[in-house]
Formats: structure tokens, sequence, C-alpha cells
């Protein structure tokens, strides 16, 4: 099974956060997949690096018939965060999940104010905690240090993506006895 694939069974928000990752890969390797298996190729024991070959080359096709060569996301990404941004809404609306309301009520604050600086203040919240955890990667791949405020966002947002993937994997493992009561 490829990572991506290990991701996607475990953890479906790593598995974003990971192909965002590949996603800018390819784009910085210019689609080229020689330049791609140099970057996978090394230091990974476990990794089966043809499997892997042969998932960067559907990654390439995908990106390239769907337009988000230059940016953007593959369909599967935007499909998957409407899935979670619909159960996030029904954990808070319909289920009334009290764990995951606290930790919703701790980081919609912090997420205000993260889209309020954004320049996107309409995206939903799902994602935008998801960029704020991508930014984070970013910024500590260029070597910077992330200030205690933006730490302080980032375990809220932590707190809520992990409950919301947690109920994602049990919805879709047929896991979930919700009760309405």
């Amino acid at each position: 099974m490829t990572l991506a694939g290990k991701k996607k069974a475990e953890n479906v928000i790593e598995y974003i956060l990971y192909l965002w990752q590949m996603q800018d890969l390819v784009r910085a390797a210019g689609f080229d997949l020689s330049a791609v298996r140099h970057f996978i190729g090394g230091g990974n024991d476990d990794l089966n690096v043809d499997e892997e070959m042969e998932w960067f080359a559907g990654i390439i096709t995908a990106m390239k018939s769907n337009g988000v060569e230059k940016k953007g996301n593959l369909p599967e990404i935007d499909e998957l965060l409407i899935e979670l941004n619909y159960l996030h809404h029904t954990l808070i609306d319909l289920i009334r999940d009290a764990k995951y309301i606290e930790s919703w009520t701790t980081a919609q604050p912090l997420l205000e104010e993260f889209l309020q600086r954004s320049g996107n203040p309409s995206m939903n919240p799902i994602e935008a905690m998801l960029t704020s955890l991508y930014g984070l990667l970013v910024l500590r791949l260029r070597g910077q240090q992330p200030t205690a405020a933006t730490l302080t966002a980032i375990e809220a947002f932590k707190a809520v993506l992990v409950k919301l993937g947690g109920h994602y994997h049990d919805m879709r493992r047929g896991n979930n006895h919700f009760s309405l009561n």
C-alpha cells in the first residue's frame, strides 16, 4: 500500500495535508516523474518505490487533466473538504456532540481572526484550519518560527481536527451510533 493509501485509511486530516504537500512537490518538480523519484527514493525502507511512483504518475495525470498545474486542488481533496465540513456542521447542529462543540468553541474565535487576516473570510472552517496547519509546515520548512499566538491557534485547530477526523473514520467504517435525543 502506498504512503497516501495508508494515510487515507488511518487519518483523513493527515491525508489531506499530505496530498497538498505532494501537489506542491509535483509542481516544484515541474511534473517530471524522475525528479519526483529523487525526492521519495531515499531514506524510507518501508516504501515500495515502484508503487509510490505509480501513485505519483496518477497524481500528475490527474492534476493535468483537472487543470490544477499552477494552483488549486484535485477534486478528491475538494470532495473530502466538503464531507468534513458537512460532518462538522452535523456534529454541532444535529448531533450536538458535547466534546466536539467544546473544542470548536475554543477554536472558533481564533479561526475568525485567522480568516480575517487571510483575506478569505468566507473559506469553510475546516479548510481554513487545515490551511493554517499547512502554513505552519511551510513556515517551519523555511526555518521560520511561528509566534506564540499562532501556536495557540494551531493547537486549538488540531483539537477540532483530531476529533473531526476520528468521527469521519468512524462514520466511514459504520461505527457511529449517534443518538439525536
